[in-house]
């Protein structure tokens, strides 16, 4: 996916997690009735207690009746984490993002964590980051919190779905289709959208003037929208020039800089009246309609842009910008919902589910005059 850089307009909100009802207190206390309090209640060990808890037929019905009445005279109620720890069933699914800035995140967490809701389990989130000293975090899957995990994997090279298969935990991959390693996957539709973007540019511009601008070369997604322009042009009878399909990064920054290269490679502004570009994702085509501006190329008369992603930002720069939309709360929800099958049925092949994607038309790549 075409995932902003953390510093991204427009912080995600944390999502809650762990058990959803909190838990009885002591009201003398006001605090939680511990299983110590039950068993000193009760005249017994905390491990008959846990016993009595988890219907165990060790112990006998006399000792049973009277933990049950400390239970009630306490008003116990125990953490459902922890006993789902002594089960293997905790109701508790993980998810692992880069980072949490932005819409973009919060759009798929927010999916995430409905569709957990709704299937009956709890949400756990943690990021994808490196120690202070660089390495990379261990024990980022594995643990016998989750039941199974979620991973954004921008990067097939990216080593934690090995550590995922390693630790046999289920796992779904969102942004990276890995069903060839035995992982389900939820991508993206890069080439339909892609292939839209290019059919709705060349009503108004040739092959030879229509350009892709996307993220670094090793991203999934830029790497599928890129060879997805490539061979849309290929339909039209044309070989892309390797100037046409350019990679770089994510940011308005990139998207200005390269803009003004491309100038200057063709011999000056002038040259580049009548192109167009679809850009990698909105952040570049904003550095692109900017570099516009300062090049004295109006967008769309003389210069039309299209981006990917539909973020907040298509909408609130002039030109409004022409984007691909992504629905990543689907995208979320359909990552929670494939890892709950994976739980109930361990053995089916490993699937990939592609989530559409969608042009949507504004100002940025139509005629204003």
């Amino acid at each position: 996916m075409s995932t902003p850089t953390p510093s991204s307009p427009g912080p995600a909100t944390p999502l809650p997690f762990g058990p959803g009802s909190p838990p009885v207190t002591d009201r003398k206390q006001d605090r939680p009735v511990s299983i110590r309090q039950v068993a000193a209640h009760a005249g017994v060990s905390i491990a008959t207690v846990s016993r009595v808890m988890n219907k165990s037929a060790d112990v006998s019905p006399e000792t049973a009746a009277r933990v049950r009445k400390a239970v009630d005279e306490l008003g116990y109620s125990p953490n459902p984490l922890a006993r789902g720890l002594g089960s293997g069933d905790t109701r508790v699914l993980g998810i692992a993002l880069p980072w949490f800035q932005g819409e973009f995140f919060t759009e798929l967490l927010q999916g995430a964590d409905e569709e957990a809701v709704r299937l009956g389990y709890h949400l756990m989130v943690t990021s994808i980051t490196t120690n202070p000293d660089g390495r990379r975090r261990n024990r980022i899957v594995g643990s016998r919190l989750v039941e199974g995990t979620v991973l954004m994997i921008e990067k097939a090279d990216n080593p934690l779905w090995r550590d995922a298969l390693d630790a046999g935990v289920p796992t779904v991959i969102i942004d990276t289709d890995l069903t060839a390693h035995g992982l389900d996957s939820v991508v993206l539709d890069n080439d339909k959208g892609t292939a839209e973007a290019v059919e709705h540019l060349l009503r108004w511009v040739p092959p030879a003037k229509l350009y892709f601008a996307g993220g670094a070369r090793d991203n999934y997604d830029a790497a599928r929208r890129g060879d997805a322009f490539i061979a849309s042009l290929l339909k039209r009878g044309h070989t892309a020039k390797p100037e046409q399909v350019v990679y770089g990064d994510y940011a308005v920054e990139w998207g200005r800089e390269w803009l003004l290269r491309l100038s200057s490679m063709v011999g000056g502004a002038e040259h580049l009246k009548g192109s167009a570009v679809l850009a990698g994702n909105d952040e570049i085509a904003v550095g692109i309609v900017r570099a516009a501006e300062s090049l004295k190329l109006r967008v769309p008369d003389d210069l039309r842009v299209v981006g990917f992603d539909d973020t907040q930002l298509s909408r609130m720069i002039k030109p409004s910008l022409s984007t691909v939309a992504l629905d990543m709360a689907h995208v979320g929800a359909t990552a929670i919902s494939m890892l709950v099958r994976r739980l109930e049925n361990p053995a089916t092949p490993a699937t990939c589910v592609r989530v559409p994607t969608q042009l949507v038309v504004r100002e940025s790549s139509t005629a204003m005059s």
